[in-house]
């Protein structure tokens, strides 16, 4: 027997017109139809054997019109011989804008049967709620650890020296390496100083005002501890390395790539954009993506302030003719500031259900 779930449909109508005109016809008696037992005089039950052929030839004295009753509901009906053993086919009288027809008769119960040991499984309950944006990513005020081996400053840093050669016969250097360096002032350099080592990405400028100049991207590939100071060399040992460090690496003061903040929202609604973002471009989504955003201090913005990332517009449209800015926004992403200047913030993307991009818009507040 074929699956029962095929019997949501109706499953049989039909429409007869007289010589007098094209009104539906109801004169149809279906006591005759009944299998004689004791139910309603208006349902029958299908019988193994029966077929649409043999109920047009019995009711309708045509085998030939089934066709025609197909027609009349092939939009609904996609297999016309779908009928089953025990399926109970219930009379519906016509009117004179509908016409008669037999339903499936759903007054027994369920379309599938279960044991009665099976327990349905309920994860999700209906409930009466206010509509919202749906916000897949919640939680403020707990305590989370950010890690973040960049920074962007309004002005260019400037180096206290160079990761001039190595010992290692490679060109990308790692924990434990043995570098020499060369610093503008060896007199300040004392063994087992601790130094941060980094490069300088890019110049970052607005997603949407490219002539507006927001400062300059560096990438923090470690930390080496100074060794020996001598004369011309500084030796150290790299004691730490978030990515690659190479000849040519610049070293500045010891700076900060992790630490732990409490989350909070601010009070206030404000709006900016991603400006900028520290990646392997080898990766398309990355946990705990750096970026940086057009808002600072000067909006209230703080180490641990939260942001929402919301985008709008079908996933896989890809040229600016698809995209239709009538859709709702929907939120892709939940950031933690790291550090904040003025008027720009590094930031931390704490929770994202797709890579971010450069020019997508950030919230304070979703509620």
């Amino acid at each position: 027997m074929l699956s029962r779930r095929l019997l949501t449909v109706t499953v049989l109508a039909f429409a007869l017109t007289g010589a007098g005109g094209a009104t539906a016809q109801t004169a149809i008696d279906l006591n005759a139809i009944n299998d004689g037992g004791g139910g309603s005089d208006d349902v029958y039950e299908v019988v193994d054997g029966d077929t649409l052929w043999d109920l047009c030839s019995q009711f309708f004295n045509d085998p030939q019109y089934w066709p025609t009753l197909w027609s009349i509901n092939n939009d609904e009906v996609t297999n016309p011989h779908y009928i089953y053993p025990g399926q109970r086919l219930r009379f519906q009288p016509g009117t004179d804008v509908r016409p008669p027809s037999i339903v499936v008769d759903s007054g027994d119960g369920d379309n599938l049967a279960f044991d009665d040991s099976f327990t349905p499984l309920v994860h999700f309950l209906a409930t009466e709620r206010d509509c919202e944006l749906y916000v897949p990513f919640r939680g403020t005020g707990e305590e989370v650890t950010l890690r973040s081996p960049g920074l962007m400053t309004r002005q260019e840093i400037e180096p206290l020296g160079v990761i001039d050669q190595a010992v290692a016969e490679k060109e990308n250097l790692g924990q434990s390496d043995v570098v020499y360096m060369r610093f503008r002032n060896t007199g300040d350099v004392n063994c087992g100083d601790v130094y941060t080592v980094y490069h300088h990405q890019k110049e970052a400028r607005h997603p949407e005002v490219r002539s507006a100049r927001l400062g300059h991207i560096y990438r923090v590939t470690g930390e080496v501890m100074v060794s020996d100071v001598g004369d011309k060399w500084v030796t150290g040992v790299m004691v730490q390395s978030h990515t690659e460090v190479e000849r040519g690496d610049l070293i500045t003061d010891r700076l900060p790539v992790s630490g732990r903040v409490r989350t909070g929202q601010l009070s206030s609604l404000v709006d900016g954009f991603i400006i900028d973002k520290l990646h392997d471009e080898n990766i398309l989504m990355q946990a705990n993506q750096v970026v940086f955003i057009d808002r600072g201090k000067s909006d209230g913005v703080q180490s641990g302030t939260t942001f929402y990332v919301v985008r709008r517009g079908d996933g896989l449209a890809r040229r600016p003719r698809d995209f239709d800015n009538s859709l709702p926004d929907q939120v892709v992403g939940r950031l933690v500031v790291f550090s904040a200047d003025e008027n720009v913030a590094m930031a931390v993307m704490t929770d994202q259900s797709t890579d971010v991009k450069i020019g997508d818009r950030i919230t304070s507040r979703v509620d």
